[in-house]
């Protein structure tokens, strides 16, 4: 599982770019892109675990996170989880943990073939 080092910081610099021109990713890119949004009250945990955020553009609540997953690192958490029965906090806790998965409100996963999977 690889964190985000280049578009996403706990300071919000990185890549200028449109929400929807970062989040679509280039044809042929080989990772699955899982952005999580997070309740601003959990910041210290987030700052303590290492992992980078961002507050989201549309909502002043809310940190974006986002994991790069591999094909098989992918794989794995979407054959542990049942989809029907799966939601954002079940698939925050297979990929992050399950405290930070109690404070997320959303998650949209984006595939490497361009597809667009929401979790609210």
């Amino acid at each position: 599982m690889r964190k985000s080092t280049s578009s996403h910081t706990s300071q919000g610099r990185g890549r200028s770019m449109t929400q929807d021109a970062r989040r679509t990713p280039p044809q042929g890119r080989s990772t699955y892109d899982i952005y999580f949004e997070i309740d601003c009250d959990c910041e210290e945990l987030l700052d303590a675990i290492g992992l980078e955020y961002k507050q989201c553009e549309d909502d002043d609540t809310q940190n974006e996170v986002l994991i790069e997953l591999t094909p098989s690192e992918a794989t794995d958490v979407l054959n542990q989880s049942v989809l029907s029965m799966t939601n954002e906090q079940t698939l925050a806790a297979a990929v992050l943990n399950h405290e930070l998965s109690e404070y997320t409100t959303k998650a949209t996963i984006y595939t490497p073939s361009r597809d667009k999977i929401t979790f609210e």
